[in-house]
């Protein structure tokens, strides 16, 4: 049977501090007449003993406060003309010092353990609110996709044909028969891929932080919605920053923010008789990592451009107008801005940034 951890030095370093500032209190004040001031340096190290992980040390440390702050009056009697019942109150000030301390700190540490635990569910909120999105967005694409994954699949079933016709022709039809096999395999491997596609986007992701490369971000989103931009008649140009520095945050929902920003900037796009462009850039500016999506469609309206970032606000029939708020909401809790204007020229632009990741 393993043995149990032992306590880290740095957890353990609280209650060793507290506890001798209690015995060196107890000595002074056995030989020097403190009264009421010995509360001070046992407020100290009822402080101290709050930063101890066990919640039982810090009500213990100042119980044994208490008790010796009473039993100094018995073991060492202070001297001098002091009337006994002002003696009494120094002393009972000292103990009701040490409790407001004590009381104070659990109070606080309280609030603490709520204020993690409300923003550990916030977190959690954020996630399936994310996921939720994806799953919006992968029912607008199921149908492209659906259309999309029948073409490899009927190719395969032609080439399968031809293959087994070639299969009994003899040794003359073997360039052909390997050709034909090929095909097959590549045709398998673009059905494959569009399915990794609509899996990728239904299935919860690892919320773990780690390094990301946004530009990689850009062509994974690109690859994912090049249906939809095809349908639309749209083109989706990738305008990316040689050597941009990671940042660090949840892969998967900074994928589905840029993911939210290039599918509105298509559905935007769709309904134009110019031309249907949609840019996706990345750049720096001081210590963060900017990403910009413009479009060409018929921009954000009179009316505030961030408005769009409401909640259930929409401009779509189908829309449930919570992409985008979900989006801002990700990049604030990766500590960045997400913010929308519209161009000069026609159109818009959606940008976010988010600071660059700090190496150790």
């Amino acid at each position: 049977m393993p043995a149990p951890p032992r306590p880290r030095p740095a957890a353990s370093r609280p209650a060793a501090l507290a506890l001798g500032l209690v015995a060196a209190v107890f000595v002074v004040d056995l030989n020097l007449p403190l009264g009421v001031a010995a509360a001070v340096p046992y407020t100290f190290a009822v402080l101290l003993a709050l930063r101890f992980p066990a919640g039982w040390f810090a009500p213990a440390i100042a119980g044994v406060c208490g008790v010796l702050t009473l039993a100094k009056l018995e073991l060492s009697p202070e001297r001098g003309t002091t009337e006994y019942w002002k003696v009494m109150v120094n002393r009972g000030l000292a103990v009701f010092s040490i409790g407001m301390t004590l009381t104070l700190g659990l109070l606080r540490r309280r609030a603490e353990i709520a204020r993690n635990r409300a923003e550990e569910e916030t977190r959690d909120h954020l996630t399936a609110l994310a996921h939720l999105d994806r799953l919006h967005a992968a029912g607008q694409l199921a149908t492209g996709l659906a259309h999309e994954v029948n073409q490899p699949l009927a190719a395969i079933g032609l080439q399968a044909e031809v293959a087994a016709r070639l299969a009994t022709a003899g040794p003359a039809s073997a360039p052909a028969l390997a050709a034909c096999l090929e095909e097959i395999a590549a045709q398998a491997q673009r059905a494959g891929a569009i399915v990794k596609t609509l899996r990728r986007m239904t299935t919860p992701g690892d919320s773990r932080p780690v390094a990301v490369d946004l530009n990689e971000t850009a062509r994974t989103v690109a690859r994912l919605i090049d249906w939809e931009a095809r349908r639309a008649g749209a083109a989706v140009r990738l305008d990316l920053k040689d050597g941009l520095p990671p940042v660090w945050g949840d892969r998967v929902q900074l994928e589905q923010v840029v993911f939210n920003l290039v599918l509105n900037a298509i559905q935007a796009v769709a309904g134009v008789d110019g031309v249907r462009e949609v840019v996706v850039e990345t750049g720096t500016a001081a210590d963060v990592v900017i990403v910009g999506v413009r479009d060409t469609g018929p921009g954000l309206g009179p009316d505030d451009p961030n408005r769009v970032f409401d909640r259930f606000y929409t401009t779509k029939p189908s829309g449930m107008g919570v992409g985008l708020a979900i989006s801002r909401s990700v990049v604030e809790a990766h500590g960045g801005r997400l913010w929308a204007a519209n161009e000069p020229g026609g159109g818009a632009v959606f940008s976010f940034h988010l600071p660059v990741e700090q190496g150790d």
